[in-house]
């Protein structure tokens, strides 16, 4: 018994492709820009847009994909001071949703103690993680609940990082392809 070549078993498939797409056109749809110090890869990144999307990755951040406008890199630079960030809108974008990005914070906890739990001093709330902090409030009898908790978490570092590596790209981006006044368009 002859083998059917790969050419030949997936013939059906090859040829549905070539029908449905006879009058494809190919159109550039996005930009790929990478920042890094030559000659290392430390603390490099990429970002990646498409009509919609904008993705950050590389040796900063954990990877997010922002979704939102046609022109993300607009999107992130419009209206935007050098440096100052918009994490809460931003992170509104997100695909995997805000609470992807936001972990407990000791200094919310701190904060949220001098507020509500005076009694407890600055070096007992110095935790690093929830489950030492309710440990804390027990500790100490103190009466907390869900929404605490929630008031206790704040945007990641790794996130506010790369939220300031996507703003001065971006910045970087419109400063290099920016036309002179009165140029030709």
């Amino acid at each position: 018994m002859k083998l059917r070549s790969e050419r030949d078993r997936y013939a059906h498939q090859r040829a549905q492709f070539v029908s449905e797409t006879s009058e494809h056109e190919m159109r550039v749809l996005y930009r790929h820009l990478r920042f890094q110090r030559p000659g290392t890869g430390i603390w490099y990144w990429d970002l990646i847009t498409w009509p919609g999307s904008l993705a950050i990755r590389g040796d900063i951040g954990e990877g997010h994909i922002f979704t939102r406008t046609d022109d993300m890199l607009r999107f992130f630079d419009h209206g935007q001071r050098e440096h100052e960030i918009n994490a809460r809108y931003w992170a509104e974008k997100l695909d995997l949703g805000r609470d992807s990005v936001k972990g407990f914070s000791t200094d919310r906890f701190t904060e949220w103690c001098r507020e509500h739990a005076p009694q407890i001093t600055e070096d007992d709330a110095m935790v690093d993680h929830e489950q030492a902090a309710i440990q804390v409030l027990d500790e100490h009898e103190i009466e907390w609940d869900f929404e605490d908790v929630e008031s206790w978490r704040d945007y990641n570092h790794h996130f506010l990082i790369a939220l300031h590596a996507i703003l001065w790209g971006a910045k970087r981006y419109h400063a290099a392809t920016a036309r002179p006044e009165g140029g030709a368009s």
